[in-house]
């Protein structure tokens, strides 16, 4: 699901995600074209490991398809 988000431009998922990674800038973010180059991502600006890189970015796409949910 959450590489289906990356297929059209999305600005409420490119907002949301440098929301919750401050670190991330939207021109990086919108190079991001599936989940594994936003955990790359995530894990060098971030210097995580590559396993927490993708757990912190699984949470992140369940938090937020939680929250669509609720406001549909």
């Amino acid at each position: 699901m959450a590489n289906a988000m990356f297929r059209q431009p999305n600005h409420l998922l490119l907002g949301e995600i440098c929301r919750h990674w401050e670190q991330l800038n939207i021109s990086d973010v919108e190079e991001c074209r599936d989940r594994s180059k936003l955990i790359e991502l995530v894990q060098s600006q971030y210097g995580y490991a590559k396993r927490r890189a993708e757990k912190e970015v699984e949470l992140f796409f369940g938090e937020f398809q939680d929250r669509l949910r609720l406001a549909a």
